[in-house]
């Protein structure tokens, strides 16, 4: 098990400036960076056993995926990014025309540009809106249709923080034969996750952001089941049986996930990317999301007496490891996020707020100082 102290240690990012931007990305810890440079130097010097280290590195990034979102290795398959994983199923599943999809007006884009692709196939896209920023089921179950085949929505949204309740639309949409898709960028890493229990179909990740890993590497997660619908849209040798029996073209696929990939992968991402998520583990994922909610709640208190307001009041159990908030004068907010930056704040500007999140190494002399500076540029 390792401390938040001992967590903490690990980066360099800590006493140069103030990171709470791990919604967008995350830096990189010591251990990955050394675990990448490790393995850089293989392959400088030419090493003949840098490709068996590389695939080695890649089971073993596998299985932690598996034991951040509770299932085995055989449900995952590696993706450079949460859209490559999203197109897998846009793309593999049998439409017909007159089909429909439900999403989620302010999804991010990756959730959204491969299922509006699918129009030209005259498969239906309709949005649900959610004034207050709470993405319910009941919102969803009032848009059905006999059509709808499809609901992918974010576990967490990128602009509210908003936590969806994930087994409640997975039971509402297996009610009706609907396939449940996830995109989880902003919640495995920071978020206790549970694909089973939660009931869902299919999920996307990244594994730059919460999971703290470098760009380029990420997951998708799929049911046997919805496995056995998807049609394979690009083929590639990786995906099967024995990846380097080259000459034998007549080979079957892999009888699980990992299907989908396709070619040479992100070796020192994978690599760095193993290291990261092989930390988050010893961490432990109810530690990290308990930390990282003290941080939140320590920030609201803090902000009650500044002229600054939060942006959306949730429940306990809507709640993420993301915090909107805005200047009491909206107008002010960009040149606010401005002077943080040039003081050394790393956030984001989103929507119309100013977006908080936190992550395990945080802690809560940092949100102080972070208030103050708030107080300063008020």
């Amino acid at each position: 098990m390792i401390a938040q102290e001992q967590f903490r240690s690990y980066f360099d990012v800590v006493g140069k400036r103030l990171f709470f931007n791990h919604a967008a990305y995350s830096p990189l810890s010591r251990p990955v960076v050394s675990a990448i440079n490790e393995y850089f130097e293989h392959r400088q010097a030419g090493d003949p056993l840098s490709w068996s280290i590389a695939e080695a590195h890649m089971e073993g990034l596998r299985s932690n995926y598996a034991k951040l979102l509770g299932t085995t290795s055989e449900r995952i398959a590696h993706m450079t990014n949460t859209v490559s994983g999203v197109n897998v199923l846009a793309n593999g599943l049998d439409w017909q025309r007159g089909d429909h999809i439900l999403l989620y007006r302010d999804e991010f884009p990756s959730n959204v540009m491969p299922f509006l692709n699918l129009r030209e196939q005259g498969v239906e896209v309709e949005f649900i809106t959610a004034p207050d920023g709470r993405v319910t089921p009941e919102l969803f179950q009032a848009a059905l249709r006999p059509q709808t085949r499809l609901i992918s929505i974010s576990s967490v949204q990128y602009l509210t923080g908003y936590r969806a309740d994930l087994k409640a639309l997975s039971e509402l949409c297996h009610s009706r034969d609907i396939t449940f898709s996830v995109d989880a960028i902003q919640s495995v890493g920071v978020i206790p996750t549970d694909v089973i229990s939660s009931g869902i179909d299919f999920m996307a990740v990244g594994g730059h952001k919460w999971m703290m890993s470098p760009l380029g590497t990420g997951f998708l997660y799929l049911t046997e089941e919805l496995q056995s619908k998807l049609k394979l849209v690009h083929r590639g040798y990786m995906g099967h049986i024995n990846p380097v029996d080259f000459g034998n073209f007549e080979q079957e696929l892999s009888p699980h996930a990992r299907r989908f990939e396709l070619g040479a992968f992100n070796a020192s991402g994978m690599v760095g990317a193993e290291k990261a998520t092989g930390l988050l583990l010893e961490c432990g994922m109810d530690s990290i999301f308990r930390h990282v909610r003290s941080l939140i709640n320590q920030f609201v208190w803090g902000l009650e007496e500044l002229p600054y307001q939060i942006m959306y009041q949730f429940e306990e159990d809507e709640q993420s490891g993301i915090c909107m908030f805005s200047h009491n004068d909206v107008s002010r907010n960009e040149s606010i996020f401005q002077k943080l930056a040039e003081s050394g704040v790393n956030i984001s500007l989103r929507g119309e707020g100013l977006r908080f999140a936190p992550h395990y190494y945080n802690n809560l002399d940092e949100v102080d100082q972070f208030l103050n500076l708030l107080k300063r540029h008020a």
